[in-house]
């Protein structure tokens, strides 16, 4: 199949999902363009990848013309589209050219799907989608339709359109497929496929933490869909009760200052440490000598993070958000909390530090659970299912 993947920038450190994704359709033999957006990506990540040298892997950068320059570049190289789009009105000659320039690269290059990454852009291109002619799809996996149905109200029209247009939906999680439910008239449309990682790469070693106490990791970016507000006053009250802790954070963010200012207020700048971004190897090495992973989110699809902890056996602790029950059995492979409940996250990271046999116990649970149901292999069966049936429907 020709596959075309269209994301905002690529690759990126915090979606190596869809670098798993499209290294893993081009070993099975297909053809994958991915369209970025902003012409943004991690060039060290192209290298560790070796994207460049993957024949079966193109990269394309639309360059929808900004300034003046890029206008007369535009003019120079595709006249047609230019004039095809002529108007008077500025803004109107922006959209058509826009929408021409899209509409080329989409319907002219043979793709059997054209798969939006996320449903927002899904939504930037609702003015053409009705005129793609390759089969489409649209994956739904958090924060466009948690939160911006919500802070947005007229986005749900807006989904509702894109879902009667498009071809098929990909959701992340059961939950995922309930919450967009109510904007769907075909829920035939919907198929479900989990994330996946590699567990041959997030493999135990465990390693020595060099710190007399319990070390406790969370990784993702300073949002308050992480909810690090809670897991800040979780940290000060098991301290209060006497608990030697180090909490030690992976990622940035917009709410970079706010956290640190509760860090200090509340005196715990030698217990929580924030490490902004780290690459795919040192994830993994902090996994690695890390004692109990940390997840106190409002919101999600199905983290990565904690299906990498999970495959690395280290116990996960984690509010009830999103899909995590599609993944975590309360007790068994991890650990399930209220949302919002800060007493009884305290109680549940003091069972962990008090029972290291339990968290033994589920950290090797944990991991053959990925093994069976969370690899690659698996999620990319699912998608070339799912795309194989949508080429042979009629659209």
């Amino acid at each position: 199949m020709n596959i075309a993947i269209v994301v905002n920038g690529f690759p990126e450190n915090s979606e190596t999902f869809i670098t798993n994704k499209v290294i893993a359709l081009t070993a099975a033999g297909n053809k994958v363009s991915v369209i970025r957006l902003t012409n943004s990506g991690n060039k060290s990540l192209i290298d560790l990848y070796q994207l460049n040298s993957n024949n079966h892997v193109s990269i394309i950068n639309p360059n929808v013309p900004n300034n003046i320059t890029s206008l007369l570049y535009f003019f120079i190289t595709k006249p047609y589209l230019f004039f095809q789009s002529c108007s008077f009105n500025t803004k109107k000659f922006s959209n058509q050219l826009r929408r021409s320039l899209y509409l080329q690269l989409f319907n002219n290059n043979n793709f059997d799907i054209i798969h939006f990454e996320f449903s927002g852009i899904a939504v930037s291109f609702l003015d053409i989608l009705k005129m793609i002619k390759p089969k489409t799809v649209v994956s739904c996996r958090g924060s466009a339709e948690k939160v911006k149905p919500i802070s947005e109200p007229e986005r749900i029209e807006k989904l509702s359109a894109v879902f009667k247009q498009i071809t098929a939906i990909h959701c992340v999680s059961n939950d995922m497929k309930n919450t967009i439910t109510p904007w769907c008239n075909d829920l035939d449309k919907i198929f479900v496929n989990r994330p996946a990682i590699d567990p041959t790469f997030f493999s135990p070693n465990k390693q020595p933490s060099n710190f007399n106490g319990t070390s406790i990791l969370s990784i993702g970016r300073f949002t308050f869909q992480k909810g690090y507000l809670m897991g800040i006053l979780v940290v000060k009250a098991l301290i209060d009760k006497g608990y030697k802790i180090k909490w030690n954070i992976i990622g940035d963010g917009i709410q970079f200052e706010e956290m640190l200012f509760h860090i200090h207020t509340l005196n715990l700048q030698d217990h929580i440490i924030l490490h902004g971004k780290k690459n795919k190897q040192e994830v993994s090495d902090w996994i690695n000598k890390s004692d109990i992973f940390l997840l106190t989110s409002v919101y999600e699809g199905i983290p990565n993070v904690v299906l990498e902890a999970m495959a690395m056996q280290l116990p996960v602790l984690t509010t009830l958000c999103g899909g995590v029950d599609e993944v975590i059995e309360h007790e068994k492979d991890g650990l399930i909390t209220p949302l919002y409940d800060i007493n009884e996250i305290v109680h549940q990271l003091e069972k962990c530090i008090n029972n290291k046999t339990l968290c033994l116990e589920m950290g090797n649970a944990a991991r053959e659970k990925i093994l069976a149901d969370f690899t690659l292999e698996r999620q990319l069966n699912v998608f070339l299912k799912a795309y194989t049936k949508i080429c042979q429907n009629s659209r």
